[in-house]
């Protein structure tokens, strides 16, 4: 389970839900941070897929992640497009995670000024009208 932080407002504009990453949206919104392993040679793979980008085997299964990882790059982004212009500047970032993927995201929680290979942990923005993940500093006690 990842911390779910509730946020005022709405998001701007939410993240294209498909048959398949319906699943990752919905258990997000519940605090459960998954992706897609193949069946076959183990690989995860983010965002979910329906296939194994190694292998190519067709048969995947969810699994559930961890919320840790570490700040790979971070940047703030002052020109953002006109959906984004309330939010702006949008503080985002390139976070490690533990099982080896690799998230791009919000930076909340001061994680905006946290030196590079900082750990961080990933966490459920809930808005009144969806749910999208960031990070922020790691609590301690969370892994």
């Amino acid at each position: 389970m990842i911390a779910v932080i509730k946020c005022t407002g709405k998001l701007p504009r939410l993240p294209r839900h498909s048959q398949l990453t319906r699943w990752f949206w919905e258990g997000l919104d519940q605090g459960v941070l998954q992706t897609t392993r193949c069946a076959d040679c183990g690989r995860l793979s983010f965002p979910p897929r329906p296939d194994c980008p190694d292998c190519l085997g067709q048969r995947t299964e969810w699994q559930i992640l961890s919320a840790g990882g570490t700040l790979y790059s971070r940047t703030r982004i002052h020109v953002v497009p006109e959906a984004f212009i309330e939010a702006a500047p949008l503080d985002v970032g390139i976070i490690d995670h533990d099982a080896g993927l690799r998230f791009l995201c919000w930076l909340v929680e001061d994680a905006q000024t946290a030196p590079l290979d900082s750990r961080l942990e990933l966490v459920a923005l809930r808005y009144a009208n969806g749910t999208v993940f960031g990070a922020r500093p790691e609590v301690t006690g969370n892994a």
